[in-house]
This record gives structure tokens, sequence and C-alpha cells, in this order.
């Protein structure tokens, strides 16, 4: 396995730490690929939107991140060493602390049966990477709504 060497968090609308009197932190976007390229194009997608944009180099690093980042939604790919991004979708689920955070995963490998593996391991929406531009910024946009939907109801009880 290559060792990530890029662990990189950008934060577009200023400092990640939220203090009281700060207005709103923006959501962050946790995303999860192997090749340096894609995360970047992932995250220029993304970045229109003023997300925190933070990056994991595969789904190990993303598990062993997650307390760090604390994301609100994760873009993942599907293809990656070690931990897949079907086996990440799993173990998310399955993690009392990030079952409901939304998961939007993305592959090169664009079929139907694929993406019914990737939602049935718990992914919210599958894309595939040729139409990632046009449409993860509406995908994200869509998770997160679904995610304070989710909270509200927990609050609510």
């Amino acid at each position: 396995m290559k060792e990530c060497v890029e662990v990189m968090v950008h934060t577009a609308t200023g400092n990640a730490r939220q203090r009281p009197s700060d207005p709103p932190r923006q959501p962050t976007v946790l995303i999860v690929d192997d090749d340096a390229t894609a995360r970047l194009a992932l995250a220029a997608s993304a970045h229109a939107e003023g997300y925190h944009i933070s990056f994991a180099c595969s789904g190990t690093d993303a598990q062993e991140r997650m307390d760090d980042i604390g994301p609100d939604v994760v873009v993942c790919d599907l293809m990656m060493e070690t931990v897949r991004g079907d086996d990440l979708c799993r173990w998310m689920k399955a993690h009392p602390k990030w079952r409901l955070v939304p998961i939007v995963a993305v592959t090169e490998l664009d079929n139907s049966i694929l993406r019914a593996d990737l939602l049935a391991a718990g992914a919210d929406s599958v894309l595939a990477k040729k139409n990632v531009a046009r449409e993860l910024g509406a995908h994200v946009m869509a998770a997160l709504r679904v995610r304070e939907t989710y909270l509200n109801l927990l609050e609510n009880r």
C-alpha cells in the first residue's frame, strides 16, 4: 500500500474552529479517494458551494480521522486500496456515531448492478465520475437536507 502524503483541509470560508459568537459553520464535506487528481476534481465541484473540504487518501485514512474531521457528508470513491468505498459505507452505517452521515459514492464503473450494490452497502446516492462536475453539488446539497431532517427528528423526540 502506498503512503498517503496528502492530508489537507481546505476551509473555503475561514477558520474551521467554531466560537459561540461566530455565524453558523459551513458543512464539512470529506472527500475520500486514493487518486490525488480525482480528490481535487471532486473538491472543485463541491468548493463552489462554499463547504469546508477535507480529504482522506483511503478508506482506512477516513476511518482513522473521522473523529477529527467530523464530516457532515462523505463523498467516496468505490475502487480504493485496503478499505473500498462500499466497505467504508458499511462501516459508517454500522457505527452509531456515523450512521446518519450521508454518503455520496462516486465510481468510474457505471452500471446498474454496481449502483444497486453501493446503495445496499449504505451509500445515499451514487454518481458516475464522468457526471460528477454537473451533479456533485446537487447531491451534496440533497444529502445535507436529509441529514438536517434526521437530526431535527432526533432532537424533537
